[in-house]
């Protein structure tokens, strides 16, 4: 892929970033001590597989802007982290399995699973280790567990959308072109 296409295709997907962080479609208010779910990991993971951990990590700087605003409550060092490794993680596991994976769908699969646990793992060690959800380990950890419903779901959203666009996006760049 040329770079303009990367470059064009990464700004539509920050761009998508944008309009979830700016509408708050991106982010699922729940009545949890964790405040939400997310779908704003998506755009992440997709630039993270469909262009590289580099553009997943910009992409996840978007995401991590406007987790800091969405949840004021919450301290940015908590908050901000987590959001860039998702593209990273993301990208660096799809370049990993699509050795083993001719067809790329296991691999970007992978790379959902693993970006959006990425996401939950760090955003709620962090939390567990400062202490956000109450003083106690056993509180903190209490709200982990609460959460195991909400990170699955994420999970497994990023398992089937994350090939099923990587699937049409790859269909587009072997299509033959018109002359």
């Amino acid at each position: 892929m040329s770079e303009t296409k990367k470059l064009v295709l990464g700004a539509m997907l920050i761009s998508i970033s944008l309009v979830l962080g700016f509408t708050g479609w991106g982010f699922i208010p729940l009545p949890l001590p964790i405040a939400g779910a997310t779908i704003f990991h998506i755009p992440v993971i997709l630039a993270g597989i469909m262009l590289g951990p580099w553009y997943g990590v910009m992409t996840g700087c978007v995401f991590g802007a406007f987790a800091i605003q969405q949840f004021p409550m919450f301290p940015w060092f908590v908050l901000f982290p987590a959001r860039p490794l998702i593209g990273l993680v993301a990208g660096f596991v799809f370049m990993f399995v699509s050795r083993f994976d001719k067809k790329k769908m296991i691999a970007a699969a992978s790379a959902g699973v693993l970006g959006s646990f990425t996401n939950s793992a760090v955003t709620l060690g962090l939390a567990t280790i400062f202490r956000v959800f109450g003083e106690t380990l056993e509180a903190n950890l209490a709200v982990v567990i609460g959460a195991i419903p909400v990170i699955i779901t994420e999970a497994v959203l990023a398992a089937v959308i994350a090939p099923a666009i990587f699937t049409v996006w790859l269909a587009y760049l072997r299509k033959p072109k018109a002359s």
